[in-house]
């Protein structure tokens, strides 16, 4: 069994299509944190166990540099499909190099309309964020998870943590 596990380097380009059209490129994109909700049992003392069907607030968000039609886009109060790319570097156990796709595909209610801060010689940079209901990620081709609160899925690793249907 190897030891050795791949090393993932710097992101060298990133875009966001917001319902297929592209809004931004090379800028900053915090995917969502997928947090389970949990219960507490008595287990020598209180012991907090996640509950993988049930899932807290999920959030995106996106830096948009200026303020343009592609951030229009993105805050326009309506449910919509995000995608967001980028390349990453990856060295393997024999060193060598190479460049990765990854995706991930959102949809979700922009919260808010970004405060724009305008500074003379420099660029404004403005945080929108994404209520969140379906995130799902892929690097290098391969599914990495699947969270969709619409339609009670919880898929990691290929593997369904949220399936009731055969229990009710």
């Amino acid at each position: 069994m190897s030891k050795f596990v791949n090393i993932c380097g710097p992101v060298i380009g990133t875009t966001a299509y917001s319902e297929g059209v592209l809004v931004a490129r090379d800028t900053a994109i915090t995917l969502p944190e997928v947090t389970p909700l949990t219960a507490d049992l008595q287990a020598m003392g209180t012991f907090s166990i996640p509950i993988w069907q049930l899932i807290e607030n999920m959030e995106t968000a996106i830096t948009k540099i200026g303020a343009d039609m592609g951030l229009r886009s993105l805050i326009k109060p309506d449910m919509k499909p995000l995608e967001f790319r980028w390349a990453q570097t990856v060295t393997d156990a024999n060193g060598v190099t190479k460049n990765v796709g990854c995706k991930a595909f959102i949809k979700g209610i922009p919260n808010k309309i970004p405060g724009i801060g305008v500074t003379v010689g420099e660029a404004s940079e403005n945080e929108c964020t994404i209520a969140t209901t379906r995130y799902n990620l892929f690097v290098d081709g391969q599914e990495m998870w699947l969270i969709d609160r619409m339609a009670g899925i919880v898929r990691i690793a290929g593997k369904n943590y949220s399936d009731l249907d055969s229990l009710l």
